[in-house]
């Protein structure tokens, strides 16, 4: 971490700092795999900057975070801005460096790519992609949760509702943001505020459920998830109500970060490989798992590829970044 300078603009204290990522790096890629669809409102992505509301020791943190630096040793400029920016710098760093996976050294996934005429060209279009993870077990469990209506579009358009609802506001950047949706609050909402907003009531009762067991101190935001292996994790999982096998492996790729985990039963995702592969096999989940394995452990890595290679089909990943401070293209 470079050093870091402090100011205070209109009235509201900020903190400059820089971090390193591990090459290749390319913010614009990896922002997107975390947002997902042009509406996130949650991950705002403009002018090659991307924003957000962190909830960091029940304080919220903004932070607007913009790449300087690609090619042998990429960096990010983090300016975060908070009511005493230096007490959660830390933390707030930690938690920038597991969302985008800026540690993530992928010359293993690269290898094994440059060895394969079908994988190798999805990967080189999307080369610096880190595998990205959401801040807390919570907000992978919400997204299932939404993800799950009628589309991935809708779904975003649900959790907009909801973090406006129930999230925290803070200026970012000149813009006023909300955070996602925290577990204390929705842990008091009731089931008819949430159906208003979008979700059925299951789901609405679903997601409080998961909200007070997220906020118990004795196993504070799924913790104890870290210390399984992949089946016990996911057999664990399945004992909460509401959740199946799909929202347990999505909640492990994008919670935990276990770039091993495809969530097979994913339709959308399910529906990209075998239109990637031309497969002709039953599009089921163990089918998946055998188009998979011969990319084994980074089902996870190709999951997040076909999604962003699929944006990007579509226009919505617009051309190539370019590092602000005007070196090369990233």
């Amino acid at each position: 971490m470079a050093a870091a300078c402090a100011r205070i603009g209109s009235g509201v204290p900020e903190l400059t700092f820089s971090l390193e990522a591990t090459p290749p790096f390319r913010l614009d890629l990896t922002v997107w795999a975390l947002r997902r669809r042009a509406h996130n409102l949650v991950d705002r992505f403009d002018d090659a900057i991307w924003r957000r509301v962190l909830i960091l020791d029940s304080a919220s943190v903004g932070i607007a975070v913009e790449q300087v630096r690609s090619g042998d040793h990429p960096q990010v400029e983090v300016t975060l801005t908070a009511r005493a920016p230096n007490e959660v710098k830390k933390e707030a760093a930690a938690t920038i460096v597991r969302m985008l996976g800026l540690e993530h050294d992928l010359s293993g996934f690269y290898r094994v790519a440059s060895k394969d005429k079908i994988l190798g060209p999805l990967v080189e279009r999307l080369r610096g992609m880190k595998p990205v993870r959401f801040p807390t077990f919570f907000e992978a469990f919400a997204n299932a949760i939404a993800c799950q209506l009628v589309s991935l579009s809708a779904g975003m358009h649900v959790l907009n509702r909801i973090a406006k609802a129930y999230g925290e506001t803070r200026r970012v950047g000149g813009m006023t943001m909300n955070s996602f949706a925290t577990a204390r609050n929705i842990a008091r909402a009731d089931r008819e505020s949430l159906r208003v907003l979008g979700l059925s009531r299951q789901k609405a009762d679903y997601l409080i459920d998961l909200a007070r067991l997220a906020i118990d101190p004795s196993n504070r935001d799924f913790e104890y998830l870290t210390t399984f292996d992949d089946a016990a994790a996911i057999a664990r999982l399945q004992e909460i109500r509401g959740v199946g096998r799909w929202t347990a492996e999505y909640v492990l790729l994008r919670g935990a970060g276990r770039i091993n985990i495809f969530p097979g039963d994913d339709v959308g995702g399910r529906n990209a490989l075998f239109n990637w592969l031309g497969a002709t096999d039953e599009p089921n989940y163990d089918s998946v798992r055998r188009l998979l394995s011969r990319w084994h452990p980074y089902a996870g890595l190709v999951y997040l590829h076909l999604l962003v290679d699929h944006l990007l089909a579509y226009g919505v990943v617009a051309g190539h970044s370019k590092v602000r401070r005007g070196i090369a293209k990233i």
